[in-house]
């Protein structure tokens, strides 16, 4: 696991981020989408009626809980790479891509959002292993330009909102990424993910802020894809046009569960499932405007200066 990390200085504004199974008893096999085996075949993937109501209750559904709950000690043993992660972790039962195989999302965030660290596993084709599903550049964790996918900010139910997108039959999550150096060292950041035989992540964009001692300029640095540096104009032009040729859907509520808690996780994991809702009329409350965000932490007295 690597730390990301948030590196200013008075004269100017820098940021370096390093966020952040397999055997058992074969479960009924029920229709499935075809999901492609090769980035050649994106256009090939999953034909979606964009719009539709999407039905979550599969025939073999309590098969697939029941064979995720039997592997609840292969997922600690591969998961867990860092002392610090299994005490701070969380774990999501979902259908991202509506293919009828359950995922089961592991992530943890420690302490301000240091520390990222996710891993995705999904129910086999055969319906007979669970197995880790890869990202595009061949990791099997994500811990490097990610984003944080479980935020400290949810409600008593552990329920969180993520806004959804449709392009050529795949959907694409709006994410987001918060990493904080104290009161006067912040960043908020933004991705796309989209789940399907690989992880396919990008990022959009986002802001780093530092404040020096005595100083009431909050000195900003703008990024959009591959963390170039943009100006406020093409900041927002960017951001406000990054969906553009993509379906809004109706967004997807995942409820989140302590996953350290193992005598309990069975239950926990059919709780989630059920919780779990690919048709919610909740919109995300991911903040695009770092001024509303940032200007959440900081006084009025305060104001932005951005670092071109």
């Amino acid at each position: 696991m690597k730390k990301k990390l948030i590196n200013f200085s008075a004269a100017a504004l820098s940021v370096m981020l390093l966020t952040s199974c397999t055997s058992g008893t074969d479960i009924p096999k029920t229709p499935t989408q075809t999901v492609p085996e090769t980035e050649a075949e994106t256009e090939k993937e999953t034909e979606t009626t964009p719009g539709e109501t999407h039905v979550k209750t599969y025939e073999d559904i309590d098969s697939q809980l029941t064979f995720i709950a039997g592997k609840y000690d292969e997922l600690v043993e591969d998961y867990a790479q860092d002392e610090t992660v299994m005490p701070n972790a969380f774990c999501a039962i979902t259908d991202l891509n509506h293919n009828g195989r359950l995922e089961v999302l592991l992530t943890s965030c420690v302490g301000s959002g240091a520390y990222s660290y996710t891993a995705v596993y999904e129910i086999s084709k055969d319906y007979t292993d669970l197995v880790k599903i890869t990202y595009i550049d061949g990791s099997t964790v994500d811990y490097e330009d990610a984003a944080d996918l479980c935020q400290w900010r949810v409600d008593e139910a552990n329920i969180q909102v993520y806004d959804c997108y449709m392009k050529n039959g795949k959907y694409y999550y709006l994410f987001e990424d918060y990493a904080s150096a104290g009161w006067t060292d912040k960043y908020h950041g933004f991705y796309s993910y989209s789940f399907g035989d690989k992880i396919r992540r990008e990022y959009i964009g986002g802001a780093a802020v530092h404040i020096d001692d005595g100083d009431y300029a909050i000195k900003t640095i703008l990024y959009k894809t591959s963390f170039v540096r943009v100006t406020n104009d093409e900041y927002f032009d960017y951001i406000n046009t990054y969906w553009d040729g993509y379906e809004k859907q109706k967004s997807c509520e995942v409820k989140w569960i302590i996953f350290s808690e193992d005598a309990a996780f069975a239950d926990n994991i059919k709780d989630s499932w059920k919780a779990f809702n690919p048709d919610s009329e909740q919109s995300s409350t991911i903040e695009l405007d770092y001024r509303i965000y940032f200007g959440s932490f900081y006084g009025d007295e305060y104001e932005f200066e951005i670092q071109e």
